[in-house]
């Protein structure tokens, strides 16, 4: 059954628990693009307890290039950059241990930080996803809850 609305307005309405629920945005987290909702549409799937218990949400964001949009990569950059560089551990490429100090702890200036982040995008943005959707489901989400 097709049904012509917008993914969070549906799990607002929708009593259903899903097992699995994939998100394939095809923009960037966050988007300011219209109609590209990416963070309200995991927030409501999280407000309105869409997923089952053990249910699983797999999330599919691009990263745009300098080359698409030049403003919008700086500005991804800016963000990944502030968001990652308070916390205390970040995910590193050792295959043996993968976690690693975080930017503080490193002794990175934010400047310093956010010259890294840009060179080395790529792999920051992957974590950004990671530890929002993380701080999204328990941290935040549940806060919201309450207020």
């Amino acid at each position: 059954k097709l049904i012509k609305a917008n993914v969070g307005d549906f799990f607002e309405v929708s009593p259903q628990k899903f097992d699995l629920i994939y998100l394939d945005f095809c923009g960037p987290l966050p988007s300011k693009k219209a109609g590209q909702k990416t963070l309200k549409a995991i927030t409501s799937i999280l407000k309105y307890h869409a997923l089952s218990p053990l249910g699983v949400m797999i999330t599919n964001v691009s990263l745009p290039s300098k080359e698409q949009n030049a403003n919008e990569h700086k500005n991804i950059v800016n963000l990944v950059a502030s968001y990652l560089y308070p916390k205390s551990t970040l995910e590193s490429n050792n295959p043996e241990w993968n976690c690693t100090d975080g930017a503080i702890s490193e002794g990175y200036s934010l400047d310093e930080w956010h010259k890294k982040v840009e060179c080395e995008i790529e792999d920051f943005y992957g974590q950004y996803i990671t530890r929002l959707l993380v701080d999204l489901i328990s941290v935040i989400s549940p806060y919201d809850n309450f207020t």
